[in-house]
């Protein structure tokens, strides 16, 4: 256990910015690369400002304890396909009953520096800038140009008002490069880092680029970088960095702008709230769902019930016709399903997005089994061929996800999930209370699963329109 010391010395490889305490209002993105870079850098963007407010006090960029070997990381397909989205968001909550004591807050910030600098060499991509080559080729430029951490108060806020079941907006100004989108790489940190001291607790939350990792490889660095905290010599289980998922000698061409952001989704106002499955729900879930399928040698995962369950429940809260259709897709980490498999420290994007669609008439005719199966039947047979196949016809012809509202297809995207170790993630002071998530990649029907803080148990974090959000929390076929 981390034992807050005044001895903790400050680190030779950060450079501290202060950030003024006077309040602006939002900036807007405008053409200009310089308008640019200072709106997507506010971690304010498209917040209103209203109460309780979250001060950001003062901005260090981190670099590795030890240069990096000059070099650049080739993006492959999966990482190109998320260049329009925005950054991976998430953070941790922890209890910490004198957070209100400033030395000892200062003590913990300086740990995490002085942390952070040796994780990154270990992750050094992460210190890195995106990079497009003259011939229109797209990479991590591994340059040692640094990570920011932030460190921001919020003194009036508590863990409790956090961790209620109704997410509310003072959680988005926990994380940094709020509305940035992976493309802005170019110019915009790929990992930063924000520490929030609490009225009685703390919130570290992490925002890294969505084009240099997916989630397996997000949680595997802040799972490193906590055991770096709690005194480890070095990583446990270093990363792979020789970015293999890919056509091998494929020189993949996009042509996009570094300053790409007139697209930036805004999206309409959300509601937002986190749902609880203890382990015996999802249990009875599962055990339904392979009742039947059991007669066909199918065997239903407690994942494919649970994401049946939610898929079927949101359809009804939405009121659709019985002829309209409804998609369910979800992301598949590709990692063990390859032949040989890639190992699950491979740092980057190794996912690729599976997906069902049926009409509402049809998805609500059936019972939980049904439904499940229909899951059931898109992520099993997705292996090394079908993988190695959208590896080639990205290839040919690629494809970039865009975030985009204006078209509404009714569909249910499930995200994250309840298998990352989130609350393995002890920095020296115990492990998180809890887990939430920026706005970053959120719409209505969006999913994302965490496992709950009891063995066995999931939260689902569901994003819908407030009218919608209104018809499934009062759906008692949903809260089982």
């Amino acid at each position: 256990m981390f034992h807050y010391s005044h001895s903790q010395k400050p680190c030779p490889f950060v450079r501290h910015t202060e950030i003024p305490s006077h309040r602006q209002s939002e900036p807007k993105y405008r053409k200009s690369l310089q308008a640019l870079k200072l709106s997507a850098m506010s971690a304010e963007a498209q917040i209103p400002l209203t109460k309780p407010v979250v001060y950001l006090d003062r901005k260090s960029t981190v670099i590795p304890a030890r240069p990096s070997q000059p070099q650049r990381c080739k993006l492959g397909p999966s990482d190109l396909q998320m260049l329009r989205c925005h950054y991976i968001q998430k953070g941790l909550i922890y209890h910490m009953p004198s957070a209100d004591h400033d030395p000892q807050f200062v003590s913990a910030v300086q740990l995490l520096k002085n942390r952070l600098s040796e994780a990154l060499v270990h992750f050094y991509p992460l210190a890195g800038r995106l990079i497009t080559s003259s011939d229109g080729v797209l990479y991590i430029e591994c340059n040692d140009a640094g990570a920011d951490l932030i460190e921001a108060s919020a003194p009036d806020v508590g863990i409790q008002e956090i961790m209620e079941a109704e997410v509310r907006p003072v959680v988005r100004r926990f994380f940094a490069l709020d509305g940035a989108i992976n493309l802005n790489g170019h110019f915009l940190p790929l990992l930063v880092v924000q520490v929030t001291k609490l009225r009685d607790g703390m919130v570290i939350s992490f925002t890294i680029n969505h084009a240099v990792v997916d989630g397996t490889s997000f949680w595997h660095f802040i799972n490193s970088f906590a055991e770096l905290c709690r005194g480890a010599p070095t990583v446990s289980q270093p990363p792979l960095h020789n970015r293999c998922f890919d056509i091998e000698g494929s020189r993949i061409v996009l042509n996009l702008p570094e300053t790409l952001a007139i697209d930036k989704f805004c999206p309409p106002v959300m509601a937002e709230k986190i749902f609880h499955f203890s382990k015996e729900t999802i249990k009875s879930l599962k055990d339904s769902a392979n009742g039947k399928n059991s007669e066909s040698g199918i065997i239903i995962s407690s994942f494919q019930a649970l994401s049946a369950h939610v898929w079927q429940a949101i359809t009804r809260a939405r009121g659709l016709g019985p002829h309209e259709p409804t998609t369910l897709r979800l992301s598949v980490n590709c990692r063990p399903r390859l032949n040989p498999p890639l190992p699950h420290t491979y740092f980057g994007n190794a996912h690729q997005l599976v997906s069902t669609t049926v009409t509402a008439g049809e998805l609500l005719a059936f019972d939980g089994s049904s439904a499940a199966g229909l899951l059931h039947r898109i992520i099993w047979p997705h292996r090394d061929a079908d993988i190695r196949g959208r590896l080639e016809s990205f290839k040919a012809e690629p494809v970039v996800y865009k975030m985009d509202g204006s078209v509404r297809d009714n569909s249910v995207m499930l995200g994250s999930s309840s298998s990352f170790p989130m609350y393995d993630n002890d920095f020296g002071w115990g492990r998180p209370v809890g887990a939430r998530s920026g706005w970053a990649n959120k719409f209505d029907g969006k999913v994302s699963a965490y496992p709950a803080k009891e063995t066995g148990g999931v939260d689902l974090e569901i994003c819908l329109l407030p009218p919608f959000m209104a018809a499934l929390d009062t759906d008692p076929q949903f809260l089982v």
